[in-house]
């Protein structure tokens, strides 16, 4: 089994496409499309990866925005929904809530990840990515 290895180049772009919420990988993509060369599998998973995580947890956290401001509304679960919210933003490490230091973990794991040159893999995200970006 032959072992290929990724440029430091794709290391690099993949690492601040994690960074920057997918911003630099987006930009390097038109770049490369303006330039008509071909994004290596290796950044085309990690770009993707992290544009679609970004994109995820935009959604998740407007959805859930949504819903506890409605739920707050209702009598009796307003009690509830200020109780675990007051649980998820409640600072525990370094001033960092719960939610933070989750994320927080999950993008230094894929920007170091990427930067050694190896596949993040995030449960079935990574699965919904290795078909979108073959």
């Amino acid at each position: 089994m032959s072992v290929k290895t990724v440029s430091v180049g794709d290391r690099l772009i993949s690492c601040a496409s994690y960074l920057t919420a997918g911003w630099a990988g987006l930009i390097f993509c038109v770049i490369f499309y303006f330039r008509k060369k071909h994004l290596s599998r290796f950044l085309r998973f990690n770009v993707f990866q992290s544009i679609f995580i970004s994109l995820l947890y935009f959604v998740l956290a407007m959805g859930l925005g949504l819903i506890c401001e409605l739920l707050s509304k209702v009598p009796f679960i307003n009690v509830a929904v200020s109780f675990v919210y007051f649980l998820l933003s409640r600072p525990i490490i370094l001033d960092y809530s719960i939610v933070q230091v989750l994320v927080l973990g999950l993008v230094v794991y894929m920007s170091l990840f990427s930067l050694l040159g190896k596949y993040p893999r995030v449960y079935w995200i990574s699965k919904i990515i290795d078909n979108a970006a073959a």
